[in-house]
């Protein structure tokens, strides 16, 4: 028990030292993101891929029927459009199409909802994951013509949709990822909004 603890405390202590040299200091805030919202996407995303793919068989039937109704077979003159097995394998394409397209919005969703935001030396610092590496954004917060918009309270604060956004002339700037309103991030949204 005694060699993993004292591993976790090297990993530990490596990683804090990686994150300062990465920061520049060591006195930095992380506003901690609440991760329910890409969870419960993710699991929309899950039980309606399940759901919908034993019933791929209707697009088909759909598919021959829309070609019935256009007479697009008495017009052209091909026989194999006459079979039902084909707009089956059509609707395999085209459910599969519509599930890869429908998992690249989510992960583009998914990407911008996950960014880590750290607060270093009046800077917001965003870091999303990319495929194969970081992308750091850095704001400055005390930038003339800011208007920082915060929203807050009532059920928002208890399922973590709050969010803290700045605009400049009406237009959205950037903003942090939902989170709690509690703990540490009160401390931090106390900081940034000076009281």
């Amino acid at each position: 028990m005694k060699p993993l603890k004292n591993l976790i405390s090297k990993w530990k202590e490596s990683k804090s030292k990686r994150e300062t040299a990465y920061f520049g200091t060591s006195l930095y805030d992380e506003l901690f993101s609440n991760p329910l919202p890409s969870i419960l996407l993710v699991l929309g995303a899950f039980c309606f891929f399940y759901s919908s793919l034993p019933y791929i068989h209707y697009l088909g039937h759909f598919f021959y029927w829309f070609v019935g109704v256009l007479e697009i077979t008495k017009v052209l003159k091909i026989p194999f459009l006459d079979e039902v097995r084909y707009y089956h394998y059509l609707s395999v394409f085209v459910y599969f199409y519509i599930s890869i397209s429908l998992l690249v919005d989510l992960s583009k969703l998914l990407n911008q909802w996950n960014k880590r935001t750290v607060f270093v030396k009046g800077e917001l610092w965003q870091i999303r994951n990319l495929g194969l590496g970081k992308e750091l954004s850095k704001f400055n917060l005390t930038e003339d013509g800011l208007v920082l918009t915060y929203e807050h309270g009532g059920l928002s604060d208890y399922i973590g949709c709050n969010r803290l956004i700045w605009k400049k002339q009406g237009k959205v700037l950037f903003s942090t990822p939902f989170f709690f309103p509690f703990g540490k991030n009160k401390t931090i949204v106390n900081q940034i909004l000076k009281r």
